[in-house]
């Protein structure tokens, strides 16, 4: 699939602030799956743009607005191709060897340890949930696939979460979500995300962006979030729990970290006497 993807946030502020340095991780992700046929990012006012790679291989885009201003826009305008059209297309590994395959994983890339160990308001000790989830927790089988006990997980955080745009703040305790039963896919994803650790699975966060044709009633188009797993013979296989699908070539990969903290599209600091207003975004992902 190809898209074309358009993405803007206006910042207001009610005083003028100055001083302005911002992050944006907006620009696709260059992999196997997925591949960038064009990428532009502009700012109001305009800044000249410097780009780095982060510890979880993200591009970074960063820039400064030193005078005073109002109101500070970025665009985004991007064309990507993405590849994975079939997530179950891998040679599976009988599950007596499953574990063996992850620890040579992490053996040899022992920053997988992230993925595993990290644990945050967002991504909590799954016991801390325990008191909040009124059903049973799935179970980890090891004498089956793995992918088998994934897919159970997929299919049980939307009967722990419902949807609703709004009932939660970003980067919000999942603790909180889970006991009022409700979140934004960002919950579903760090819900997946921390059963699937306490499993021993390295499991990551993943920002970007979904075909609108798979947008459920009422979700407004925006950044969309979901969980990848590490599953041997496959590699990384995203979880989008939100939809209870597998993610493929549905999807455009931006950002992936530990938890929402680390793949957030938009973050920075000013100087200034107040913190203005909610962003306003305006996201549009049409199918070339």
């Amino acid at each position: 699939m190809r898209y074309l993807i358009e993405h803007e946030t206006v910042l207001e502020y009610p005083q003028t602030v100055r001083e302005h340095h911002i992050e944006l991780r907006l620009a696709p992700r260059v992999d196997g799956h997925q591949r960038v046929m064009s990428c532009s990012i502009e700012t109001e006012p305009a800044a000249e743009l410097a780009t780095y790679t982060d510890y979880f291989g993200n591009r970074v885009d960063y820039f400064c607005v030193i005078p005073p201003h109002v109101r500070l826009v970025t665009r985004l305008r991007a064309e990507v191709e993405t590849l994975k059209e079939n997530p179950f297309n891998f040679e599976a590994i009988p599950p007596a060897g499953e574990q063996e395959w992850l620890r040579e994983a992490i053996r040899r890339a022992p920053p997988l340890n992230d993925y595993v160990l990290h644990r945050s308001l967002l991504t909590p000790v799954a016991m801390k949930l325990a008191e909040a989830v009124t059903c049973a927790f799935p179970r980890f089988d090891k004498e089956r696939p793995m992918l088998d006990s994934l897919l159970e997980l997929l299919a049980w955080v939307p009967t722990v979460l419902e949807y609703r745009s709004g009932t939660t703040e970003v980067h919000g305790p999942l603790v909180e979500a889970v006991s009022q039963g409700s979140g934004v896919c960002q919950d579903f994803a760090h819900l997946f995300i921390t059963v699937a650790r306490s499993w021993g699975i390295p499991a990551r966060y993943v920002m970007g962006y979904l075909d609108p044709g798979i947008c459920a009633t009422g979700e407004e188009l925006a950044t969309h979030a979901w969980a990848e797993a590490l599953v041997p013979g496959a590699g990384w296989i995203g979880f989008d729990a939100t939809h209870n699908l597998l993610a493929n070539d549905h999807y455009v990969a931006v950002a992936v970290g530990r938890d929402s903290y680390d793949a957030a599209p938009q973050r920075g600091s000013f100087k200034g006497e107040s913190a203005g207003e909610l962003p306003t975004v305006k996201v549009t992902v049409q199918e070339q």
